[in-house]
């Protein structure tokens, strides 16, 4: 395991409005407020969302889009930093009308309906993350 130790500095609140793109809305308060890194929790609507999955044989996301209202029952994840970028990593949970979940790596398109409710716990330091060739992907880099 690798890790760090870090201190929560401040929390960052915003509201997505209608017919915002989750991610996006969410990487431009990263950039206005200039979120060194941090824990990202939101809830609230969407209209359209894409749900990917990581196919780990074929190092590859496959993903999905649904256009139906559903409620945002958790969506977590992180801001880390890629060649001096932020990048919004989320997973979530959303609810269907007939009460059942879906959920996964929150993918784009994924458009707020009502709003999208967002709390960002932004730590002391940068955290990054760094190319890791087993998985094709970009990492925590501890």
């Amino acid at each position: 395991m690798k890790s760090k130790e870090t201190n929560a500095t401040r929390v960052i609140i915003g509201r997505v409005m209608p017919d915002e793109e989750l991610t996006d809305a969410i990487t431009e308060l990263v950039e206005k407020y200039k979120v060194k890194s941090g824990l990202i929790n939101v809830i609230g609507a969407l209209k359209k969302f894409t749900i990917g999955y990581f196919n780990i044989d074929t190092k590859e996301y496959q993903f999905k889009t649904f256009e139906e209202p559903v409620e945002l029952v958790s969506c977590m994840g992180n801001v880390a930093y890629k060649d001096g970028k932020p990048m919004v990593h989320l997973h979530f949970m959303v609810a269907r009308e007939d009460y059942s979940i879906l959920g996964g790596h929150l993918g784009q398109p994924s458009i707020v309906s009502v709003t999208g409710e967002v709390y960002i716990y932004e730590t002391d330091e940068t955290i990054t993350r760094a190319d890791e060739p087993q998985f094709d992907l970009s990492l925590l880099n501890l």
